[in-house]
């Protein structure tokens, strides 16, 4: 699919794109806020030509996935960033009981990373981040595309 294509893609879906990220994606790790996902996604295509898209990237199921690896153009959200009005990982910080300074977004192996990072120990900046805790998600290959089509008015 061709960026013009998945753009047009977005745009016609972005409600059920939303709706899918929180029952689905992020299933028993927290919720998107609905105003911090359209500023991610708006901050992709604006800053298109910095993004690291290719043909994998531009399948409309692996979006919702691949949109984590880029926020804050970086993949990853300071843990003082992570609240309500952006990303609330209520249920991935119950599960996990770690302290962590930062949540990191991958993709690989047909699947979806959350890690969370300790970059600090008592103040002082570590040699190497630690991870502390690891929540793999499985990409469904098809999924969004029947999410869209069972859930679509």
């Amino acid at each position: 699919m061709q960026v013009n294509k998945l753009k047009d893609f977005i745009k016609e879906n972005s409600s059920l794109i939303y709706e899918f990220i929180n029952s689905e994606v992020l299933k028993g790790v927290g919720r998107i806020h609905p105003d911090y996902f359209e500023k991610i996604v708006n901050d992709m295509f604006t800053k298109q030509s910095e993004l690291n898209i290719s043909e994998d990237n531009l399948n409309p199921n692996i979006f919702p996935y691949f949109i984590f690896t880029q926020v804050e153009g970086k993949g990853k959200l300071d843990y003082t960033s992570l609240r309500v009005e952006t990303i609330k990982f209520d249920e991935i910080d119950k599960e996990s009981s770690v302290y962590y300074n930062y949540a990191r977004f991958s993709l690989k192996d047909d699947s979806f990373y959350i890690d969370l990072m300790q970059s600090k120990i008592g103040g002082m900046p570590i040699d190497e981040d630690i991870v502390k805790f690891t929540k793999r998600i499985p990409i469904k290959s098809s999924a969004l595309e029947e999410f869209i089509s069972k859930n679509k008015d």
